[in-house]
């Protein structure tokens, strides 16, 4: 009889204690930061086109509607038909020289205009620096720059200095850098000036175009400004430039679209984890609201670390740089709570220990705009059972150089009258990177936070 009582109060103790009923019901929310948006284009835009008229420019007219003239053409039609905006031209030199729109339209496809034949015209050197001339206050302009970016003394890092005290800046928050990068029919002498030893040696593409040399069309504006009408310039390629060529923007406040987070979730995950609707343990019941994350729950036979592999989409912004996954690049920022069944609410849990129970690595972008990571569980790592709830904020630090960059410099030439390449474009746009970056840097440690903010990752975590 003694036993059968025991086994009723064992019984009751159970049931008592395994049954026992939520006290509170909470959610797990991962909300995502919304990515600053931007108007469409400026009223009252204002445009001022300058074109390099020295001699290292002539092999791009020679012969006849080379990919270079159709260039002129667009960039003309866009703002003057597409945009109806007021647009001034300019043939760089010392000082520049006004042009009317009807001289651009008549001689800059054409010797003329570079040969130093005629009088109207003469012979002029390559100070495009010349051209950045910063805004006045409130002045609303775009200034548009078309050149081979053999600047004078192949000084590029004056003028990127230029730039930056002009217009790349943090007085100048708007403001962005924008290129064209085009490849185009040669036929005609080039000049190279290395450590004050200048260069020349003809050069003709033919209709190879392997061997086109580049030019570059530089926008010096609002980023609303470049990313509108180089929408337009890709709305109206009907020379199918565009699809040869590159466009680019660099502009630290517009590296992506949106912040990436768990969109998607992984079909494989270990035996021993499992992904309920709910956790439940210590009176409290945690549940996903409308917004992305992952509920894990972790058997107490888990000993081991274990880690799963996510892959959700990227969204970069249209035309910046890729940011670099290298490792060490990538940082992130995590919060974790427990829940206190004492005080019946999550609490921040600020052990060392338990911030590093998980681990998010192995950074990668797939050429299909997704992002892919590996997350490290370590079971061992948590204080005690319960249920966890772990908010990280993923930065990324640097930017990445396109491959184009190193192929087009001339470092990479094939014989010493490699015609294909520029003199000085990477040590020229890795200038503009870094700019970048350090804009961005700065702000960032203004607001005490870490460079670019590329995605927002929440789990809930229940350890037995």
């Amino acid at each position: 009889m003694m036993e059968s009582r025991w086994f009723v109060v064992a019984l009751v103790i159970f049931f008592v204690t395994s049954c026992t009923p939520v006290a509170v019901k909470d959610k797990l929310t991962c909300e995502k930061p919304v990515v600053n948006s931007y108007s469409s284009k400026s009223d009252n835009l204002k445009v001022a086109i300058y074109v390099d008229g020295s001699g290292s420019m002539l092999g791009y007219v020679k012969d006849g509607k080379t990919n270079y003239v159709k260039a002129l053409n667009a960039i003309r039609n866009v703002f003057e038909l597409t945009g109806k905006l007021p647009v001034e031209y300019y043939r760089i030199g010392n000082p520049n020289q006004k042009i009317t729109g009807s001289e651009y339209y008549s001689y800059t496809g054409v010797p003329v205009f570079y040969d130093g034949s005629n009088a109207k015209f003469k012979g002029v050197s390559s100070p495009i620096d010349a051209a950045i001339i910063a805004p006045a206050k409130d002045e609303n302009k775009m200034t548009v720059i078309v050149t081979d970016l053999e600047q004078n003394s192949g000084d590029v890092t004056k003028l990127n200095k230029k730039i930056q005290d002009a217009y790349f800046n943090e007085d100048k928050k708007d403001y962005a850098v924008g290129i064209w990068a085009i490849k185009s029919e040669f036929n005609g002498n080039l000049y190279v000036e290395e450590l004050n030893n200048l260069k020349s040696f003809a050069y003709n593409s033919g209709n190879t175009s392997e061997k086109f040399r580049p030019f570059y069309i530089l926008f010096l504006g609002r980023y609303n400004d470049i990313q509108y009408y180089f929408e337009q310039l890709q709305k109206f390629d009907s020379q199918r430039l565009i699809a040869n060529s590159n466009l680019m923007i660099f502009y630290p406040e517009k590296i992506i679209q949106n912040i990436s987070t768990l969109e998607t979730l992984p079909v494989s995950i270990p035996k021993l984890v499992t992904r309920p609707i709910s956790l439940v343990k210590d009176r409290v019941s945690v549940t996903k609201d409308n917004t992305p994350s992952e509920l894990l729950q972790i058997d107490n036979r888990q000993k081991e670390s274990f880690t799963i592999d996510y892959s959700v989409p990227f969204s970069p912004a249209q035309y910046s740089l890729f940011i670099n996954t290298d490792k060490n690049f990538i940082t992130s920022k995590v919060e974790v709570e427990k829940f206190d069944q004492f005080d019946k609410k999550f609490k921040a849990v600020n052990s060392s220990d338990v911030n590093s129970i998980i681990k998010l690595q192995n950074w990668k972008i797939s050429d299909k705009n997704q992002l892919t990571f590996s997350v490290l569980i370590e079971p061992g790592k948590f204080p005690n059972p319960g249920v966890y709830k772990f908010k990280f904020d993923v930065f990324a630090q640097v930017l990445q150089a396109p491959i184009w960059w190193k192929e087009w410099d001339w470092q990479s030439r094939s014989d010493e009258q490699d015609g294909s390449k520029t003199h000085n474009l990477e040590e020229f746009l890795i200038g503009l990177k870094n700019r970048t970056e350090t804009l961005q840097a700065g702000k960032s440690n203004k607001s005490e936070n870490n460079n670019w903010l590329i995605g927002r990752f929440c789990y809930g975590i229940q350890k037995n």
